[in-house]
């Protein structure tokens, strides 16, 4: 995993773009400055960052990383830094995907009173069919083997990320979805149901893990 974690770091450092402005190469190119890499069960609560202001990538489909990058560096997602970072990191975004893809995923448990959530978790495991809504479970898991998946795990990203994502989806700006599907289900969710999907999949947390501010401009990924 060392050797891994070095070739890729390797990779993706000579192929720094002149478009990336702003910020010197070595800040676009540690993505680890924001999204943690490390393994779940050699890294406490503490250091793991879970929950944090930022998205957790450790674990995610490497397919679904490698497609949020390239919908970065086309405009189909928005966001200053996350642009110039998958700019910069040009056809290493391959490597860089892998990295993350190979990490372990954090441990988590749902913390909190489970009855404070049925609104989501009946949306995440019935969905609406009289408004087409399927389950988000239907794409979206937890479990080692959604690592085959395209959809990412929601479980244990921050909350105003996870919020920020689906009414972008909703009024279009976030074009990453295939096929247009996230735009057309967020487009069908109320506000109020936003808000408590959002805080159910970021109830997911490392056990003894603090909270963290979420008001700064997190880099989304």
């Amino acid at each position: 995993m060392t050797r891994f974690l070095l070739a890729a770091s390797a990779c993706v450092s000579v192929m720094v773009a002149q478009g990336a402005t702003g910020q010197g190469a070595d800040v676009l190119l540690n993505c680890s400055t924001c999204h943690t890499v490390g393994s779940g069960s050699s890294m406490d609560a503490a250091t793991q960052r879970v929950p944090s202001p930022y998205p957790n990538l450790n674990g995610q489909p490497v397919r679904y990383l490698e497609r949020q990058l390239e919908a970065y560096r086309t405009g189909l997602r928005q966001h200053p830094q996350m642009q110039a970072t998958a700019t910069a990191l040009g056809d290493g975004s391959a490597a860089m995907a892998r990295m993350y893809a190979d990490a372990a995923p954090p441990k988590l448990a749902l913390q909190g009173d489970v009855s404070a959530y049925l609104e989501a978790q009946k949306l995440i495991a019935e969905g609406d069919w009289s408004r087409s809504l399927p389950s988000c479970a239907s794409c979206h898991g937890i479990n080692e083997e959604d690592r085959a998946r395209l959809a990412p795990r929601l479980h244990g990203h921050p909350e105003g990320y996870l919020a920020r994502q689906l009414r972008a989806y909703a009024d279009g700006t976030r074009q990453s979805d295939t096929m247009g599907r996230m735009r057309s289900f967020a487009s069908r969710l109320t506000d109020a149901e936003i808000a408590a999907l959002a805080a159910y999949y970021a109830a997911w947390r490392v056990e003894g893990a603090g909270s963290t501010d979420e008001n700064e401009d997190q880099p989304d990924g």
